[in-house]
């Protein structure tokens, strides 16, 4: 290997960067059978490491766990669109006007759910996942943090509910 590169392996830039391409290698995995993965780059090593619970009702709640940190269980087929950003979360894209998306609602992969004002600038939200919006965890209008869960999408292809 060069060693130029590998001189730049623990700088604070990659390192800074391979823990962002973990968490969005984390977030994707979620609905999705993988329970374990291992990435090497040169001498970094990220593990990521799900752990699935079954309930005593027979659903699969979904324990993720990324870089030691665990998030609340949420059920199988159910994918988190999160807020990529502190700020303000809003449903509407103006002030009185009809929200993006409603709880039964299908969505696109890509498709603008929600809106989250930082610093007086407005960003688009958008779902990772086709399916249909099962809830919506955030009241409109509300401060939010980085990656908090917005809402849940159905991506496991059920009926919409009404």
């Amino acid at each position: 290997m060069d060693s130029s590169k590998e001189a730049g392996n623990g700088s604070p830039d990659v390192i800074r960067q391979a823990l962002k391409e973990a968490k969005d290698l984390a977030h994707s995995l979620e609905g999705t059978a993988t329970t374990r993965m291992l990435v090497r780059a040169g001498d970094l090593q990220i593990e990521i490491q799900r752990e699935v619970a079954v309930a005593a009702a027979g659903a699969m709640p979904v324990a993720v766990s990324a870089a030691g940190s665990a998030a609340p269980s949420i059920a199988a087929g159910m994918v988190p669109v999160v807020s990529p950003l502190v700020g303000v979360f809003y449903r509407a894209g103006s002030p009185g006007a009809k929200p993006l998306v409603q709880v039964g609602d299908t969505v696109e992969r890509g498709q603008k759910v929600a809106i989250i004002e930082a610093m007086k600038v407005m960003n688009d939200v958008t779902s990772d996942s086709r399916g249909v919006v099962a809830e919506i965890l955030v009241e409109d209008a509300t401060p939010v943090t980085y990656e908090q869960r917005l809402m849940l999408i159905d991506t496991s292809g059920g009926a919409a509910k009404t």
